[in-house]
């Protein structure tokens, strides 16, 4: 046995459960349901049943209750938002191919960019690594889930790649893990697998013209920043919520259901063998006693209070969504203040855009440095990503600023454009070109060369 599985100190077992937790409510009711106590304890009352509660529990208690689907919505909705406005992408010409097979199995480029920002909402980490066939072949990027990558350190990284394996008609579970590394400066790449991790593989990738790598094409990224630390996943308060619904719905049902099942009583007299519409049962009384047969039914007050508790819990999980939204600001912002808040505050859907974009760039990045290519800025995301299209009212206040000289040419376009009065495909000197086709400059203007 390999030490290959042993993890990193801030994989702690609360961190494992957050991610657990996400996985099983991002799957849905089935998935929460399956987990058994672990998300729904078994009522204390239950256990002092002949079969210790377990028939009760798993066929009319867990059955009855409902976990909302909230979760997977949620994030369906979000990356609608950061990927509903443009993302710029300037690929080389000689990683064109990587438009239509971004993964190497025919995923294109934009999907693969929207899995990226679905694991950083989800998640909260997501691991993008530069890579390309064994047997020679145009580079590709392979995706690695945040909850993965098990350890790493200063260019060190370790994988758990286990899943399963096809052998004939049947799968079998297959234990895989991967180590990248810079081994005297060079980058290797080494698989261990099987029952044992004995089957070892090493690789040496290689750049244009048969170079070894100097560095680990390898970029993992948080929810705030490109780093590989572990932090809460960002939508972690739905999920919660979605638990706390279910545990109050199991108890809501459970009332229901025991509310609405009258039990017959036989008072001094016999207990009637049947009971049922048709079904005539005679009590006989003397001068002692005397008998009565009524129908008893619980009252469960607590009904309506679990309905309110469940209704303040949807709340909670649509609140915790809405934070997602509250750190959005203007992009009017100074670039500056843009990367302090980008680096200090708690995660945004702005933050989840930009890591998303970067460690986009940076796998497009390594693999045209891969091939020898120009590796220039290649993945610019939106400045902002909910509706701000400006009024006219307000773009002619804006324009009597810079025709005032109030502000140069340079800020008036970004401010317009962030209002979606300008084109987001021109710059500034590109869109001061066609409003002055004849070359004439004025002092705004002239501040652009």
């Amino acid at each position: 046995m390999h030490d290959v599985k042993t993890k990193h100190p801030d994989l702690t077992p609360e961190r494992l459960a957050d991610w657990c937790l996400m996985r099983h409510t991002m799957q849905g009711q089935r998935a929460v349901k399956r987990e058994g106590v672990s998300y729904l304890p078994m009522p204390s009352g239950f256990k002092g049943m002949p079969d210790g509660g377990q028939e009760a529990y798993e066929k009319a208690y867990k059955l009855r209750a409902i976990v909302p689907e909230l979760l997977a919505p949620s994030v369906a909705a979000m990356i609608g938002i950061i990927h509903g406005k443009e993302t710029q992408i300037d690929i080389p010409d000689g990683l064109s191919a990587i438009w239509e097979n971004a993964d190497g199995e025919g995923m294109s480029l934009e999907a693969y960019h929207r899995r990226i920002t679905r694991y950083l909402l989800w998640l909260g980490r997501y691991g993008v690594l530069t890579t390309a066939p064994a047997e020679g072949g145009e580079p590709f990027l392979a995706g690695y889930a945040g909850d993965s990558i098990i350890n790493w350190d200063r260019d060190f990284f370790v994988m758990d790649e286990s899943g399963k394996r096809r052998e004939g008609f049947e799968w079998k579970d297959n234990p895989k893990f991967r180590v990248l590394e810079l081994v005297n400066g060079l980058y290797v790449s080494t698989v261990y697998e099987g029952e044992s991790l004995d089957t070892i593989t090493k690789s040496e990738p290689v750049a244009l013209g048969d170079g070894r790598l100097n560095f680990v094409p390898f970029y993992v990224g948080n929810a705030r920043d490109v780093v590989p630390a572990v932090e809460t996943p960002p939508l972690i308060g739905i999920a919660n919520a979605i638990i706390n619904s279910y545990q109050l719905s199991a108890d809501w049902r459970w009332q229901l259901f025991m509310s609405g099942q009258e039990t017959l009583v036989a008072i001094n007299g016999e207990a009637p063998k049947t009971v049922g519409a048709g079904v005539v049962h005679q009590m006989m009384g003397n001068d002692t006693m005397t008998p009565d047969l009524k129908y008893v039914s619980p009252t469960c007050s607590g009904i309506e209070a679990h309905e309110a508790a469940i209704e303040k819990q949807k709340e909670a999980a649509v609140m915790a969504g809405a934070r997602m939204f509250e750190q959005e600001k203007s992009s009017q912002e100074s670039g500056e203040a843009r990367k302090l808040r980008f680096a200090s505050e708690t995660a945004n859907l702005m933050s989840v855009s930009q890591v998303s974009a970067a460690l986009l760039e940076r796998g497009l990045k390594a693999a045209a440095r891969m091939k020898g290519l120009d590796e220039k800025d290649i993945v610019v995301p939106p400045k902002d990503l909910l509706d701000s299209t400006m009024s006219p009212a307000d773009f002619a206040a804006l324009f009597s600023v810079y025709s005032q000289n109030g502000m140069s040419w340079e800020t008036f376009y970004e401010r317009g454009q962030a209002g979606g009065i300008f084109s987001p495909e021109r710059d500034a000197e590109e869109e001061y070109a066609l409003i002055n086709p004849e070359g004439a400059e004025d002092e705004n203007a002239a501040a652009l060369v």
